[in-house]
């Protein structure tokens, strides 16, 4: 059997699987850092105030890369370790010893593993609603523009205008360029009237929880490009979680598979052990010696302890049968000669009455 070379036991699988995370939670933490900056700069200009939810989704956001990198290099970890059972399996030809406390940590690792693989799939799914949800609100901000410059433009327009009685129109003066109106915040419970050129944020309160009328033209402006920032950053965090999904599917594949062969060939190999073990046993009983090289190199120290073992048992009962046999000859020699005596009388006895 040929020797595998070394790059045979580089766990490639999952190291190209990290890559792909570790690539990933670069490119979906750049992103969403950018971009949650952008969105609570957008909604501060809007007079929404989420930025302790901001923040609280910042943290969880760290905190989920860090523990998905650290799971990630501890699952490449136990790839390695895995290749060097196999090495040891191939030099030995035998089991090894810590295989068992390989796949019991496998298993768990495992188990954790499947669980961020499940949270990465919510992560995807959050950030393709994030991504709608900028860009709805940019359209709405920029729908929002261009209705109050378009009635601030007719404004200017109307104003001395004739009329067919003689007189001019006087545009009343509705513009919203600078900061004469700014966003109104209405209380609970209370209605608050929004002119059309306003932006009117009452269809979001069950997301804001107030009725937000914001007619400043300059907030709208810094919201929308705000807004772009973020849409722009979206698509690099919706590539990012699926680089990272990717990547940690096919290192959830690999640990499987690993988990799978080692445990197989771990049963494969100690029931060979002990069909050496038995065949050495059936041999000694039998008498007979084991041919050379019928045991692979592996079984050895199995199957030659048990032969040693059952060939002092042979000596030691033929030790003791020779001890019994030696003193059976001893005690016939030394019986008395009057027996003897007698058993000749009787011999001679038995002679006359026949004749």
């Amino acid at each position: 059997m040929l020797a595998k070379r070394a790059l045979a036991y580089v766990p490639w699988v999952a190291l190209i699987a990290f890559v792909f995370i570790f690539v990933g939670i670069i490119v979906w933490a750049t992103g969403t850092n950018t971009a949650l900056s952008s969105t609570n700069g957008a909604l501060s200009a809007l007079g929404v105030e989420a930025e302790g939810y901001i923040n609280m989704i910042h943290s969880a956001a760290v905190g989920a890369v860090v523990v998905c990198a650290i799971m990630a290099a501890i699952m490449v970890g136990m790839s390695g370790g895995r290749t060097c059972l196999e090495k040891a399996v191939d030099q030995r030809g035998k089991a090894v010893c810590g295989s068992w406390l390989w796949l019991a940590t496998e298993a768990l690792l495992g188990a954790i593993w499947w669980l961020i693989l499940f949270w990465l799939v919510f992560v995807i799914f959050g950030s393709c609603l994030w991504y709608g949800a900028t860009y709805t609100v940019r359209g709405v901000l920029q729908v929002s523009l261009n209705t109050a410059n378009a009635m601030a433009n007719m404004t200017t327009t109307l104003n001395g205008v004739p009329t067919p009685f003689g007189g001019y129109i006087q545009g009343t003066n509705i513009t919203v360029s600078g900061n004469s109106t700014t966003a109104v915040v209405a209380p609970a419970g209370a209605v608050v009237y929004c002119p059309s050129n306003c932006l009117n944020l009452a269809l979001f309160d069950f997301l804001v929880q107030r009725d937000i009328c914001v007619c400043d033209v300059g907030r709208i402006i810094t919201a929308l490009t705000k807004t772009n920032k973020a849409y722009d950053s979206m698509g690099s965090v919706v590539a990012g979680s699926f680089l990272m999904w990717v990547g940690a599917s096919f290192l959830l594949m690999n640990a499987v598979a690993d988990f799978a062969k080692t445990k197989r060939e771990r049963e494969l190999l100690l029931r060979a052990q002990r069909a050496a073990v038995d065949s050495a046993a059936t041999q000694l009983a039998l008498g007979t010696a084991p041919a050379p090289g019928l045991y692979p190199p592996g079984f050895q120290h199995d199957a030659m302890p048990l032969l040693k073992t059952q060939a002092l048992q042979q000596q030691q009962q033929q030790m003791q049968m020779a001890q019994l046999m030696a003193q059976a000859q001893a005690a016939q020699m030394v019986r008395p000669p009057a027996a003897a005596g007698g058993s000749t009388n009787s011999s001679h006895a038995n002679l006359g009455s026949a004749v």
